[in-house]
This record gives structure tokens, C-alpha cells and sequence, in this order.
């Protein structure tokens, strides 16, 4: 059957009714010119709708924005959220606002603003004084004070007083009279009316005390006279109930900064004489060393406003406070109190100055 086969092929071969296909010639190779221009240059840009092989299609993200967007440059340290802005520092003269700044307020806006320069709408009288009511005024004072027991003494030597609280000498003897000691006081006065000053009553009082060895009753001779174990003590408080006139039409209508004054009137002074022991002493006659000595009492002096040295603070003052001035002053006081120069009471006053501080309110 293969050579009948062999036959019928070489037949169809001979005659050119069949054939077997040749294999396909492989294409040839293009040369370089005539391969079209697929590289871009420097300057050219790829076409819109036929992206580049190696770029990102337009709706697809590209995969390195995508990783810069979210990666920190720094690919040790982790990513933190921004910082909140912080405004700059505002420049000299300018005050910061919410946003923008403004240039500072004008003086007049600054003086609206300011209490002490608004104008006076208060009257503390019917005479027209600027600033709040006026009606008290309180002094604290003080000066040497020396009561004047032995001002009736006409015998030889020196007084009883003065044998007991005087200068002594080694032996205990007194040989002068005592020193004044310092006394405080405090006065106080109700103003109850204006005449070119406030017209007041008020009251004073202070504190006195002195204190020496008690001298022995027989001493043995070459002994001293006082006593190491046993001392006297005289106390006194004295009180006064005084009428007082201010002028303060010159301070307050003038601008001179002095108000002259004066005080007078009842007096009366409560004294005890206690010894070593704490214990009422006793004269030879049994009478206690204590009771109470009225008399008078006259004060005049000088104070010195002291608002012109800070006229706002003290405006100020008033109007926090309602303490209307303050002042220094110094006064001459003469004091009688000896029962008015009857019976044996014992003689309280002095004739003496003081210096201190007053307020008015």
C-alpha cells in the first residue's frame, strides 16, 4: 500500500492539482531609521490618551505619591501630627487682638478709663467738698509726760513724788526730779458741723506708768537706801471729753496744706499706786493709793495734710476706703487736773507736746 501511495503523490505532484504549503518566510528585521520614535526627550511630553507603558493610568493612583503621602521622609523616627500655629510675637507699642492687631488707645481714651481722672459727682457736704462724707477723725499720739504730784509741795527738799521715782545717787538717794516718760494716746471725735472746718466732740485717753525700788522703811547705816527685793509702782490713765475746731478752709478752698486746730475741755485721770507684791499700796494713815482727779484740759496744735504728696493715691483712698485725708501734727497740751484746786487731791496734769498721725473719714 506504500508504493500505491507513492504513485497517486507523484501524480498529483506531476499534474499541479495539489501541494503542500511552504512554511512562512520569518520577517526581516526593520532597521533602525525606519522604527518609529517611542523615546521621549527631555522636553517632550507623552500623549494624553496613550500613556506610557511605565506610567500610572490617570484614576489609579501612583504608587510613589501615594507612598510620599503618607511615609515621612525620615523612615526611623514615626510621623507626628503638625504643631499648632503659634502668632507671632506682638511689636512694641502694638496690643495683640483676636487676629489683626490695633494701635494702641489715645491718652483721652486712657483717661476715660481711669477712675482718678474722672471728675468729682460726689459732695461730702452742703459747702460743696469734693469726695466722700466726712464725719470722724482719729488721732494717735504721743510725748513725754511727767505728772505734777509735787506742784503744791512747799516743803524743804524734793516732793513725794520725786523722793520715790526720782534720780537717786549709789546710796538710793533722790537728788532730782524724774524724768518725763513717754505716754501714747488715742483721740477720737464725732464732726458734726462745718464752719470753714469741722466743729467736733470727741474723747482722748492714755496710759501711764512709773516704776522705781522701794525705799526701806528704817535702813541700817551704810545700807542702802532702796530695796533689791521690793519695788513701787504708780499708774495713771488719763481721759479728757474735748470740744475740737479744725480750720480747713485753707487746705480745702486755697491749697495750703496746714491745718491749725484746737481742743478743750473736762478732764479726768484714774491713778493707782500698787507696791512690789502687786497690792494696792498704803500711806501711814491707812488711806489705798488710788482713786480718780477731774480738772480741765486745753490742746492746740498744727497738722499737715499729707494728700499733696500723692494726690491721686489719696483720691484713691477716699474713694476705696472713704478715708477722706491723712495728716502728721504736732500740739502743745495743758493739762489741771487737781479737783480744780480743792481738797488734798493729788495734782494729775502736765504741761507737755504730742506728735502723731490723724485720718478723717
Amino acid at each position: 500500500m506504500s508504493a500505491a501511495w507513492l504513485l497517486l503523490t507523484g501524480a498529483l505532484a506531476s499534474t499541479g492539482s495539489w501541494s503542500a504549503a511552504p512554511p512562512p518566510a520569518p520577517d526581516p528585521e526593520p532597521a533602525e531609521d525606519d522604527l518609529p520614535s517611542t523615546e521621549l526627550g527631555d522636553d517632550e511630553v507623552a500623549p494624553e490618551d496613550e500613556p506610557a507603558e511605565d506610567e500610572p493610568a490617570e484614576d489609579e493612583p501612583a504608587e510613589d505619591e501615594a507612598t510620599d503621602a503618607t511615609e515621612d521622609p525620615t523612615d526611623d523616627e514615626p510621623t507626628t501630627a503638625p504643631s499648632s500655629r503659634v502668632p507671632p510675637a506682638p511689636e512694641p507699642g502694638v496690643i495683640p487682638t483676636e487676629g489683626k492687631t490695633k494701635p494702641p488707645p489715645s491718652n483721652a481714651a486712657l483717661d476715660r478709663d481711669n477712675p482718678l481722672k474722672q471728675p468729682d459727682r460726689t459732695r461730702r457736704d452742703r459747702v460743696g467738698r469734693p469726695g466722700t462724707p466726712q464725719r470722724f477723725a482719729l488721732e494717735f499720739k504721743m510725748g513725754p509726760f511727767l505728772p505734777d504730784i509735787d506742784r503744791e509741795y512747799t516743803g524743804a527738799g524734793l516732793g513725794p513724788y520725786a523722793t520715790v521715782f526720782g534720780k537717786t545717787d549709789s546710796t538710793g538717794q533722790a537728788i532730782d526730779q524724774p524724768k518725763p516718760f513717754p505716754m501714747p494716746l488715742v483721740a477720737f471725735d464725732w464732726q458734726f458741723l462745718y464752719l470753714a472746718g469741722p466743729l467736733g466732740v470727741g474723747v482722748q485717753a492714755g496710759v501711764f506708768r512709773d516704776k522705781a525700788k522701794a525705799i526701806l522703811a528704817e535702813p541700817m547705816a551704810g545700807e542702802n537706801l532702796r530695796s533689791e527685793a521690793d519695788s513701787t509702782t504708780f499708774g495713771m490713765i488719763p481721759l479728757a471729753l474735748l470740744v475740737s475746731y479744725r480750720l480747713e478752709l485753707l487746705p480745702d478752698r486755697l491749697r495750703i496744706p496746714l491745718v491749725p486746730y484746737a481742743k478743750a475741755g473736762f478732764a479726768y485721770s484714774i491713778y493707782w499706786i500698787k507696791s512690789g507684791s502687786g497690792n494696792i499700796a498704803r500711806n501711814s494713815r491707812g488711806e489705798a493709793g488710788r482713786g480718780g482727779v477731774p480738772g480741765f484740759q486745753v490742746n492746740a496744735g498744727a497738722m499737715l495734710r499729707l494728700d499733696f504728696l500723692e494726690p491721686g493715691t489719696a483720691k484713691k483712698l477716699d474713694n476705696v476706703t472713704g478715708i477722706n485725708h491723712t495728716y502728721i501734727f504736732g500740739e502743745y497740751q495743758l493739762s489741771r487736773v487737781n479737783n480744780f484746786g480743792a481738797g488734798r487731791a493729788p495734782s494729775l496734769g502736765d504741761n507737755t507736746w504730742f506728735a502723731g498721725l490723724a485720718i478723717e473719714f
